[in-house]
């Protein structure tokens, strides 16, 4: 990558992985939108089931290189290389293949604000794993471990409320861990809102209160 101050050129393979992720936002530092590239886990994986109901965000996929096959609300179709695809937040949506696959996303009306991983990279990748097999205490732990060595981390604070909550422990701890990611992250307050991991605590008075 160059190292002009107002732009930079990279190519995908300068770019470290992690594990099957390429963190190319958090590489060129960019900050106005979400941009990341996905390669194939062992099952062929490249885009994990999920919709954005939650944070309401717009994602385009666009395969880079290799094929792909995306299914969006139940409906598959091939997508080879150069095909893009758009989404809508409330559609569910999946990709397996052996291509590589980059996704941008925003939600529209709202500033973006990301979450930089960097050294908490490990920790975020062992909760989110257990968080996709619902092991959400063990999801917890690993977010407990990472806010040892980085206590400020916002989104590590946000996920530890969101786990502790799944795993069933709603106590005052939970909820100084929200407040404490809306402090270092005020977009998390909305994503809170919407997001179905705090279904249960929602009419908690609580709840409100850690997002004042």
């Amino acid at each position: 990558m160059n190292d002009k101050p107002n732009w930079h050129v990279a190519h995908l393979d300068d770019i470290e992985r992690r594990g099957r992720d390429i963190p190319v936002r958090e590489h060129l530092g960019i900050h106005a939108f979400g941009i990341n590239a996905y390669t194939p886990g062992e099952d062929g994986t490249l885009i994990s089931e999920h919709d954005e109901a939650g944070s309401g965000q717009e994602e385009l996929y666009i395969v880079l290189d290799g094929k792909a096959t995306f299914e969006v609300d139940g409906e598959a179709f091939d997508a080879p290389a150069g095909t893009f695809v758009s989404v809508r937040p409330e559609s569910r949506r999946k990709a397996t293949g052996d291509g590589t696959v980059l996704a941008v996303g925003a939600t529209p009306g709202e500033a973006y604000q990301g979450v930089d991983w960097g050294e908490a990279w490990p920790f975020h990748r062992d909760s989110m794993t257990a968080y996709g097999e619902q092991r959400y205490a063990d999801a917890l732990e690993a977010v407990r471990a990472g806010l040892e060595h980085m206590p400020d981390h916002a989104g590590l604070h946000f996920n530890y409320a969101c786990f502790a909550t799944l795993a069933g422990d709603t106590g005052d701890d939970t909820f100084a861990h929200l407040r404490r990611s809306v402090e270092l992250r005020p977009q998390f307050r909305e994503d809170a809102r919407r997001d179905d991991d705090f279904a249960a605590v929602r009419d908690d008075p609580r709840f409100e209160e850690a997002l004042r």
